[in-house]
């Protein structure tokens, strides 16, 4: 195996230590070969013991203040002895199985659970009506998955009677494959390459062809964003500021929005004061936030190279972080309670904002973003998804390239990124009126009756309260 210079200095392949970094300790190098991208595929067949073992250390390596003595490392640690602590809780079957399920998103269960419930329905009914007789999907052979996949999207009806949309179609498809997957049938009747499900695959892209040319699911409702001027009616009209509590938890969780890209209720119900650090520096206030497991970062065997959201964010002004720093120090944090979102109480005597010790509930948390535009009078479609559409909204206007709004919103592909992103009220209007035809300015002058070259004292009663209007 060929090493190039990118990894120059790590190994020397025939055995020999490089004795030139014989100042950096096994330990690491062996971080630094897991950071560097563009060794791994290089060294990917080399494990850490197999690097151990190419390590052959001389009488001066044994000298050095920097050698590593695994021998006595495994002594400290309790060598061959009983370890007395160390192994306390012993898994079974049911904590493994709680453990798959706790890093499981809610909704991916649902759609398993509900595609799977659509097909069972359809099954039924068609049994019941023909007189065919359908295995269970987990006992369908190869050939009979094709077959009774192919008539399934065609039939398959929502309870209302009406066709699902043809995104929709394509969502019972992965839904049947994951249940198919969970429990051991490993047949991908989606993968392109797999030849045994031709019928089927062409069957659901005509099905999918013929919804959309009916006009089924051609459109579909999104939460918008909160335009500039609908921000500023929400501090002109206190629900965002600091005057309550409400308008206090309303300000957080709309910035927690948009600065950071937090998502709707899955993100900010197990969000914790700790993820967040307020400070000063030499550009000014910030606020630094370290994210956790989200819908697009699980931290599992897959993202071992992709890191948890950290951002920190520099304040123009000391609005928005002093109502941040005034919360924090409201807020009780205790070993029981860490959580972020408190609920508001009623202010006191003195018209001190306060906070109850208790977290807020999921069912209000779903409807803040709602309920301030509704109760500010903004007209439009607004949800907890408005917040982070927001974030990408207000980069992308003010001209942030698409790799930097990814790291403030955390998605991982510029395609998902790009459906948060909507253009200004003015970038819209530039282009309907760079489509519409050129009007050529009128220059047909209308002459007064009566006067001829108006003499200058003349002209002083000729434009009283006039409106002048200008074709641009």
């Amino acid at each position: 195996m060929e090493v190039d210079d990118t990894c120059e200095g790590f190994f020397d392949l025939g055995g020999l230590w490089d004795t030139t970094i014989d100042d950096i300790t096994l330990s690491q190098a062996s971080e630094q070969i897991e950071k560097e991208i563009e060794c791994e595929n290089l060294l990917e067949n080399i494990t850490l013991s197999q690097a151990i073992d190419l390590y052959n250390p001389g009488p001066a390596d044994k000298e050095s203040d920097y050698f590593v003595d695994f021998d006595l490392l495994a002594k400290k640690e309790g060598g061959s002895s009983m370890p007395v602590g160390r192994y306390e809780h012993f898994v079974n079957d049911k904590d493994l199985k709680d453990l798959l399920n706790s890093t499981e998103n809610k909704n991916t269960r649902k759609n398993t659970n509900w595609s799977v419930t659509t097909f069972n329905d359809w099954r039924s009914a068609r049994m019941m009506m023909t007189g065919d007789q359908i295995p269970d999907i987990l006992a369908f052979s190869a050939e009979e998955l094709n077959f009774w996949l192919s008539r399934f999207v065609v039939e398959t009806r929502r309870k209302d009677g009406k066709a699902y949309p043809p995104k929709t179609l394509y969502m019972l498809c992965t839904g049947l494959l994951r249940h198919l997957r969970e429990n051991g049938v490993h047949f991908n009747f989606l993968d392109e390459k797999n030849s045994q499900f031709y019928e089927f695959r062409k069957t659901l892209s005509a099905r999918m062809a013929e919804l959309t040319a009916q006009g089924v699911g051609t459109s579909t409702r999104q939460a918008e964003p909160i335009s500039e001027e609908a921000e500023n009616i929400l501090w002109e009209k206190g629900l965002l500021g600091n005057s309550t509590g409400e308008s206090m938890l309303n300000t957080l969780f709309f910035y927690n929005c948009k600065l950071f890209g937090l998502r709707a209720v899955d993100e900010h119900k197990t969000l914790s004061v700790d993820q967040f650090e307020l400070g000063q520096d030499q550009k000014g206030k910030f606020i630094n936030f370290t994210g956790r497991a989200n819908k697009t970062y699980k931290g599992g065997l897959y993202q071992r190279h992709v890191s948890a959201k950290s951002i920190r964010h520099h304040f123009q002004g000391e609005k928005v972080f002093n109502i941040y720093k005034e919360y924090f120090d409201l807020v009780v944090v205790n070993s029981e309670n860490n959580r972020f979102y408190r609920r508001p109480l009623a202010n006191g005597e003195n018209n001190e904002v306060r906070f109850s010790v208790q977290p807020i509930g999921v069912n209000k948390l779903s409807t803040i973003m709602k309920n301030m535009c509704d109760k500010a009078g903004i007209p439009g479609f607004f949800s907890n998804h408005s917040g982070k559409r927001t974030c990408a909204t207000a980069l992308y206007q003010a001209g942030v390239p698409e790799q930097e709004i990814m790291e403030r919103t955390g998605h991982r592909s510029i395609e998902s990124v790009r459906k948060y992103k909507r253009p200004s009220e003015e970038m819209l209007r530039d282009i309907s009126n760079a489509l519409e035809p050129n009007e050529p300015v009128s220059k047909k002058a209308k002459i007064l009756d009566g006067i001829e070259n108006p003499k200058c004292g003349d002209c002083k009663n000729m434009f009283n309260n006039c409106k002048v209007y200008f074709n641009l």
